[in-house]
Order: C-alpha cells, then sequence, then structure tokens
C-alpha cells in the first residue's frame, strides 16, 4: 500500500508542474519569406564594346556571393529596423518601450529568426518564430524589406554617387585638356595639324625643287650674259639678260625667304605636334570615359527608377495557420506518459528496496540466547573440495 501512495505521490508530483508549464505555454508560429539570388554576366555591369574594350568580368562563385548576401541580412540592424516598422508594442508587449527595450527585444528576435538557402537551389528562406502568426508574417516581410532597403543604398546609391563625382571629375579634365590644346594651337580642334605638318613638307619640297631650277637659269643667264659682253652688237641683247638676271635673282630671294619660312613653319609643327598629339590622345580617351561614365550613370539611375535587381523576392510572408510548436493535447499526453514512467520507477524502487533481505543489527547478535555459527577457513576449504 505505501508503494502505491508513493507511485501516486511521484506521479501528482510530476504532472502537475508539466501541466502548469503546457498552461502557461503559447503555441509557437512560423512565418517565411523565399528570396531568390541570381548571378551571371547579365548581372554584371559590362560597357558598350564601341566605347570601351574593357571585357565582361568574372561573375565569381555563387555559393560565395549567396554567402555574403546571407551575412548581409543577418544582420541586428535589420532586425531592428524591423521591430521597430512593426511596434516594439506589439511585438514583444513584456518588453518595456525603452533604448534597453529595444535593444532586448533586437537579441530576443535575432534568436527567433532562421535564415537558410535551400539545398539545391537559388532560394534563401528567412524563417521568424513568434506565438502571434500575424505579427510573425509582418516580421518577416520587414526584416526582407529592410535588407532589400540596405541593399539598395549600399550598391544603387553609392554606384550612383561615386559615377556621379567620377563624371564630374572628367568632365573638368577634359575642359582642362580643350583649354591646354586652346593655348597651344589656338583652337580646341588639332585634328587638321597634321595635315598643315604634310603641306608643310610638301611644300619645302616644291620650294627646292624651284630654287633648285632658278639658281640654274641663274648660272645659265650669267653665262649668257658674259658671251654677250665680249661680242660686239649685241649690247641690246647683254642689256635684256642682264634684266632676265635681276629677275632670276629677284626670284631666287622670294624662293629662298618662302623656304626658310617653310622650314621655320616645319620645325615649330615638329616641337608643337608630340604634345598636340598627347593632349589629342588625353582628350580622346577623355570623351571615351565620358561616354562609358554617362551610360553607366543612365543604367545605375534605370535600375534605381525600376528596382531591377537580381535579388527578388518569390514569396513573401503570410500568416501561418498551424503553429510549429506541437499541440496542447500531444503536450498533455506526453506529460502524462511521463509522469506515468516517473511514478512507475519509484514504484519498482521501493519493491526493489522492500524484497532486499534485511541484515541483523550487532545488537540483534549480541542478545542473549542467540548463538552465531561461524565456518572456519578450513571448513569452507572442505566444502568446496566436496563440491567438487
Amino acid at each position: 500500500m505505501k508503494r502505491i501512495i508513493l507511485a501516486i505521490v511521484v506521479f501528482g508530483a510530476v504532472i502537475t508542474p508539466l501541466l502548469f508549464a503546457i498552461k502557461q505555454s503559447h503555441p509557437v508560429f512560423e512565418a517565411r519569406s523565399l528570396v531568390s539570388f541570381a548571378l551571371g554576366r547579365e548581372y554584371v555591369y559590362v560597357p558598350d564594346p564601341s566605347l570601351t574594350d574593357i571585357r565582361a568580368p568574372n561573375p565569381g562563385n555563387f555559393e560565395g556571393f549567396v554567402n555574403a548576401e546571407m551575412l548581409l541580412l543577418d544582420n541586428p540592424k535589420l532586425v531592428r529596423e524591423a521591430i521597430e516598422k512593426v511596434g516594439l508594442n506589439r511585438v514583444y508587449p513584456d518588453m518595456p518601450d525603452t533604448e534597453d527595450g529595444l535593444i532586448g527585444a533586437t537579441i530576443r528576435l535575432d534568436e527567433s529568426t532562421m535564415i537558410e538557402l535551400i539545398t539545391g537551389s537559388y532560394v534563401v528562406k528567412i524563417s521568424v518564430f513568434h506565438t502571434n502568426p500575424v505579427i510573425a508574417a509582418e516580421l518577416v516581410n520587414a526584416l526582407v524589406e529592410a535588407f532589400l532597403n540596405h541593399r539598395r543604398v549600399m550598391y544603387t546609391e553609392r554606384e550612383l554617387t561615386t559615377i556621379t563625382a567620377r563624371l564630374d571629375k572628367a568632365q573638368q579634365e577634359a575642359e582642362e585638356i580643350e583649354g591646354a590644346l586652346i593655348d597651344l594651337l589656338g583652337g580646341p580642334d588639332a585634328t587638321g595639324l597634321q595635315i598643315e605638318y604634310e603641306n608643310a613638307v610638301r611644300d619645302e619640297v616644291s620650294l627646292n625643287s624651284e630654287l633648285r631650277e632658278a639658281r640654274l637659269n641663274m648660272i645659265s643667264l650669267q653665262q649668257r650674259k658674259s658671251s654677250l659682253q665680249n661680242r660686239l652688237g649685241f649690247e641690246a641683247e647683254a642689256l635684256a639678260a642682264e634684266t632676265e638676271i635681276e629677275e632670276a635673282q629677284s626670284r631666287i630671294t622670294y624662293l629662298e625667304r618662302e623656304h626658310q619660312q617653310t622650314r621655320a613653319h616645319i620645325a615649330d609643327l615638329s616641337e608643337v605636334m608630340p604634345k598636340a598629339r598627347l593632349l589629342q590622345a588625353r582628350q580622346q580617351a577623355q570623351t571615351d570615359r565620358i561616354a562609358e561614365l554617362d551610360l553607366r550613370l543612365r543604367d545605375a539611375r534605370a535600375v534605381e527608377v525600376s528596382g531591377f535587381d537580381n535579388v527578388r523576392v518569390i514569396e513573401e510572408g503570410t500568416p501561418p495557420i498551424n503553429p510549429v510548436s506541437m499541440s496542447e493535447n500531444a503536450q498533455v499526453a506526453i506529460a502524462l506518459i511521463v509522469a506515468t514512467i516517473a511514478a512507475l520507477a519509484a514504484f519498482m524502487i521501493a519493491t526493489l528496496l522492500r524484497s532486499r533481505p534485511k541484515r541483523p543489527s550487532d545488537e540483534e547478535l549480541n542478545a542473549p540466547g542467540v548463538t552465531v555459527m561461524k565456518q572456519s577457513p578450513r571448513g569452507d576449504d572442505r566444502q568446496a573440495h566436496l563440491a567438487r
């Protein structure tokens, strides 16, 4: 009877706190959102091939890319933004509406949030566990929205700021190059400089040829004049030859002056052309760079306006219907089983203790009229020998 009472007491001692804990507990709901990540050359910026020779970069390893994105998603700052959007009093009414309470709620929700990559897919699952299914769905959607906003600020807006600054600097450098060309050539266009140099070289060759012919003609006229001067009756011809010599000399002087000016012009062009070519090359490179940056700026603005990205929410969080925790009936059944096992264990232990033989105490052994028989070692050995 005592053993049965003990089993009933153990059963009640075990079942009572378990039932109290079950009654105090609330079912936990899991709200999830699925985010798909895409990686490929179509999502990596590549300039227009007509503007530059930059090749498409390697998009990299997908696993490393997704892990980096998951690290961005697993951010306590995003968890805090989600709590602030849904409302601290709604998420955890037991937390004080203070900075310390918000920090505690952030830690608590971060422990109730799970982010995992679905094996064999490009999808990341974000799960939020809460006792209220509606709040769980709002929290997971707020968390994903905070992640997308953070990612947009980190990539798109920073890209816009960087490209705009680089474009402004490139345009300033282009204006400086144009000013240097104007100071050097008197104009911003250096394309006609090579043509001018080639024309000057041809003029020099032509002047050399004409000057050589004029000098030969001068020598011939001087010889003719000498021959006419030694002959009587040819005074008029000699005078005409003298006039022709003066004209030839004037032509030679003119050609020599033109030749000197042409050579000086060629020397000036030879000194200016390397500088002009360098400035022209820099101007062309700067023009290409401005065109490339302008194209990237238009693309970045299009991404900002359209919201196109390689991250897409393929499933938004909705209030779950069934909780992920066990039902109350299942918990009560498990509590009954545990309490029953504990009661049976107590009953069995009590039974084993009761069936154990009782050893006489020293007082009973020393009581009058009690004879204690002891076997000697020899008697023990004899009995063992007989047994064999």
